[in-house]
């Protein structure tokens, strides 16, 4: 990556206005949380001097800021795998993960994720997050489908993330779930945390767990004693869609990790190989534009063809 240098020199109106939040300012690429990164790295010199993030500038102060960034490509293998951009601007892209694809790199998986098909294609993308994960501004599971964030630049990164956090996001899933409902609609408020007996799953964690909050309406319903639904995410935690359900005992079809052995076979019928869980429509207000966007994805054919299957019982 191609090092970027800034030189500046402190006007009366910018007098006692902190380095940190000068820079933000100043370089709208660079988040404010970035340049404090590269202020405690000793990148950044106020005549020629080190300071701390806190500094207040004085007039005719000469700041200057040397950004090496991250060298993607020299840690994650760049593949020529193919994306499916919903949306895209010049400061984020919205794509489609396919069920199957893990989203970036982790131990033991270091190609054939969603990074390394990214750093493939974009020249830039936000460097807001860890070496392993460029632009990513939030994660679907492995065999979840559907739509996600990406960012290209760290200013970006940083205010659609506070966007997630506020729960400023309209997230909708499509999800198969194994049994009937009594209403139309409901809600599973429910906090999430760890799990004390396996780490790799969460739970339902009443003294440990962050609240958590989903949202759902019954769309339709099959003979075979499943149904499928809408689901809007109030807030994000990991799993979260599939905890809830499996907890309230309607998990979601094909789900390997929070199935029951009723939610299993009827994913056998239907020919389903992963959980039957899609994130098809992702909704906000565009952190640079302030325009409202609205991007859906349309349900992948492994989903389509099961539904297929449970219509045609469905009018015998």
């Amino acid at each position: 990556m191609k090092e970027s240098q800034y030189c500046f020199k402190v006007s009366e109106k910018e007098e006692n206005t902190r380095i940190d939040k000068y820079l933000s300012e100043k370089i709208n690429s660079l988040s404010r949380s970035y340049i404090t990164k590269l202020i405690s790295q000793n990148k950044v010199t106020v005549n020629k001097k080190k300071v701390e993030k806190n500094y207040a500038l004085k007039k005719n102060d000469k700041v200057e800021v040397i950004d090496t960034g991250i060298d993607y490509k020299n840690n994650i293998l760049p593949q020529p795998i193919k994306l499916d951009i919903r949306y895209e601007d010049n400061y984020l892209a919205v794509v489609s993960k396919p069920a199957g694809m893990i989203t970036h790199p982790a131990p033991g998986k270091k190609k054939d994720t969603l990074v390394n098909a990214l750093i493939y294609h974009y020249k830039k993308l936000s460097n807001y997050s860890s070496r392993e994960r460029p632009g990513i501004v939030h994660r679907l599971d492995k065999d979840t489908s559907g739509l996600l964030v990406v960012a290209k630049d760290s200013k970006t990164h940083e205010l659609m993330a506070q966007k997630f956090k506020n729960r400023n996001i309209d997230k909708v899933y499509t999800a198969l779930v194994y049994g009937k409902f009594s209403s139309e609609a409901a809600e599973i408020k429910l906090p999430i945390g760890r799990s004390r007996i396996d780490r790799k799953k969460m739970s339902i964690s009443i003294d440990r767990g962050k609240e958590a909050l989903t949202i759902f309406k019954i769309e339709e319903e099959f003979k075979k004693n499943c149904t499928l639904v809408s689901v809007k995410l109030k807030t994000g935690r990991t799993h979260q869609i599939r905890v809830h359900f499996s907890y309230i005992g309607h998990s979601v079809i094909g789900d390997s990790q929070y199935g029951n052995k009723e939610s299993k076979k009827i994913a056998d019928e239907i020919g389903l190989k992963r959980q039957f869980l899609h994130a098809k429509k992702l909704e906000f207000v565009h952190p640079v534009t302030n325009k409202r966007v609205i991007v859906r994805d349309s349900m992948p054919d492994d989903l389509e063809k099961a539904l297929d299957i449970l219509r045609k019982e469905n009018k015998c």
